[in-house]
């Protein structure tokens, strides 16, 4: 399978980004991953232009079998690059890279809640576009600046679960490619 994580954080270096780095890690060698950020896709207007960030954030995402969206949580929802670059991504509609795309999420707080109220927000505007969203488990790694040590997951019951969520990524677009295969 291939996996796109795409991190939601404005930070290059942030705990999104280094959660979906490491969450990666866990995955079988046969499988191959890439992580990007949305810090570089620009402010979203209506235009018959689409700027070559976008377009290779696109390609990247229709090329990918499954994409895992690591977000923080801003003001009680996901965070404004994010929402821009899927903005960006939605129009026009029939180019919307996300309709019946197997997609994650999970999120990192350096608070004690671990961003639940943003991967709320965030499922809804995944499911409007299509998205086929992994049932779970949720991941919320909660004060997250403290369960790294050296850009190293220390918190063995966050890799069971992010383990469970990955597999469970894996069986659902391996179920969605057996239908459609069988539909054509």
């Amino acid at each position: 399978m291939k996996f796109l994580g795409i991190s939601g954080s404005s930070k290059l270096d942030s705990l999104n980004s280094l959660l979906l780095h490491n969450a990666f890690e866990l995955l079988n060698k046969e499988h191959q991953w890439e992580v990007v950020s949305v810090a570089n896709i620009p402010i979203f207007e209506q235009t018959d232009e689409e700027p070559d960030s976008v377009q290779k954030l696109r390609k990247k995402v229709n090329e990918s079998d499954i994409v895992v969206i690591s977000t923080p949580e801003h003001n009680h929802s996901y965070s404004a690059s994010l929402k821009n670059a899927i903005d960006w991504l939605s129009i026009p509609l029939d180019k919307n890279p996300f309709r019946w795309k197997v997609v994650a999420t999970m999120s990192a707080s350096t608070g004690s809640l671990g961003g639940p109220r943003a991967q709320e927000h965030l499922w809804v505007v995944l499911k409007s576009l299509g998205a086929i969203l992994v049932p779970g488990p949720e991941v919320f790694l909660v004060n997250a600046d403290k369960k790294f040590i050296e850009g190293k997951l220390t918190d063995e019951v966050a890799k069971k679960f992010i383990t469970e969520l990955l597999n469970n990524s894996i069986i659902l677009a391996n179920a969605i490619k057996c239908g459609l295969n069988q539909k054509s």
